[in-house]
């Protein structure tokens, strides 16, 4: 054990560290060797499901700083996990019930009203523990998954991550995509209301000086190719962005949080202007309008118009490229690869409102996608399922998250050559 260099200890306890910390606990159980050999290693990838573990850590993260002269541990690959709680469990009023008397009703009222004082009194510490923990890892995080029940709401996170790499997202997006201002309407495009204030800003601001690139994790295996018109559109200035690094974001929506996206989105250009993958999953009916606004926004292309293509043939909507008007600048210049899944409306037969927005949701996209088969620079792909459960997307997530901090695909798969 001994006769091996530090050096190879620590390449294989990196290689061994990548499933949220059982791992890196267990190394440090064998013998005191490997307690001392995979200290800096051990905390390389953390996932927390309560508020009291992150408090724990956080606990230990300040005895290391004390008695390492004011050394950080280093936190690379983060994933929280925030389940459902008894304060934010729906509960029926009994005063819908028959039979119900006044103490029932009294009961009720009474439970209700201390489930949201333990909500609040929860929100409270996620807004003082949750900071603490980003201000922590943020001089080296590269990816962040998000995981969330559809029932349970959390604050806003408003924490800078400079280094940040891939964010996933499932459930309540608006967590971490958000902001205090709305963007303001910035030259002509098809959604103005998409166009973040200040995309006149310098090109050559590059806050991703000093992030260590032989990272495993930031890109997919295969060739990188160039952002799409970087130099040739107006950028967003990285200084002021949330997420000035990230490259990869994929959301996950609610059928309850997420009904709506358009306000969400609308951030997206403001807050990680250097995006080339994007990936909406579990898009339904009720985003028939917002998600086709705003890829045509991101990726500066026209609104759909009405042409002939024939002389006897009735006519038709048409969706030009990108770069098709020169007044369209791209809000995301540099987004190359879009991939956006959807799921039937709820049962109810191949007809009526939801299903005709499904419908309209999926043809937008695909003539989107068909627009932009005639750059060969933009890639957007429509992938269809059926429904599936939130404990479904809870384990889906984990393991793609855990493949990627490998070197594998993850959700990416069908982009291994972009």
């Amino acid at each position: 054990m001994n006769r091996l260099p530090m050096e190879i200890w620590r390449e294989v306890f990196t290689h061994a560290c990548t499933d949220g910390g059982y791992t890196g606990m267990s190394l440090t159980l064998v013998c005191r060797f490997f307690y001392n050999a995979s200290l800096p290693i051990r905390f390389r990838s953390l996932s927390f499901r309560s508020l009291h573990q992150i408090e724990l850590f956080l606990h230990y993260a300040r005895r290391y700083e004390e008695s390492h002269a004011g050394a950080k541990l280093r936190v690379h690959h983060l994933m929280l996990s925030f389940p459902n709680t008894s304060a934010d469990t729906p509960e029926s009023s009994p005063a819908s019930s028959p039979g119900a008397d006044a103490n029932d009703v009294d009961q009720w009222v009474t439970s209700r009203r201390l489930r949201e004082e333990e909500k609040a009194a929860w929100d409270d510490k996620f807004t003082q523990v949750l900071p603490e923990l980003f201000e922590l890892v943020a001089p080296h995080l590269r990816t962040l998954a998000l995981l969330q029940s559809d029932g349970f709401t959390l604050p806003p996170i408003r924490n800078v991550l400079p280094r940040l790499r891939e964010l996933t997202l499932l459930v309540g997006i608006s967590v971490m995509l958000n902001g205090e201002d709305g963007f303001q309407e910035h030259g002509r495009s098809c959604a103005s209301h998409l166009r973040p204030h200040g995309s006149e800003s310098p090109e050559d601001a590059d806050v991703s000086d000093g992030v260590d690139e032989n990272e495993n994790v930031s890109d997919s295996p295969g060739p990188t190719e160039a952002p799409i018109c970087a130099a040739a559109t107006p950028s967003l200035s990285v200084l002021c962005a949330r997420f000035p690094a990230l490259e990869r974001l994929h959301v996950v929506c609610g059928r309850h949080r997420d009904f709506r996206l358009r306000d969400t989105l609308a951030h997206l250009p403001r807050l990680a202007p250097k995006l080339t993958h994007l990936r909406i999953s579990n898009a339904t009916y009720t985003h028939e309008a917002c998600i086709p606004d705003f890829l045509r926004a991101a990726l500066g292309m026209p609104c759909p118009e009405f042409a002939f293509l024939g002389t006897a043939s009735p006519p038709r909507l048409v969706q030009r490229p990108p770069g098709a008007d020169p007044d369209i600048h791209a809000a995301l210049p540099a987004l190359r690869n879009v991939v956006v899944h959807s799921v039937l409306p709820p049962a109810g037969g191949a007809c009526g409102n939801p299903y005709m927005e499904y419908v309209a949701l999926m043809d937008a996209v695909n003539a989107i996608g068909a627009a932009c088969e005639a750059t060969e620079a933009v890639r957007v792909r429509a992938v269809r399922s059926d429904r599936a459960k939130h404990r479904h997307w809870e384990e889906l997530v984990a393991r793609q998250w855990v493949e990627r901090i490998e070197g594998g695909y993850g959700c990416w798969v069908g982009c291994e050559a972009e």
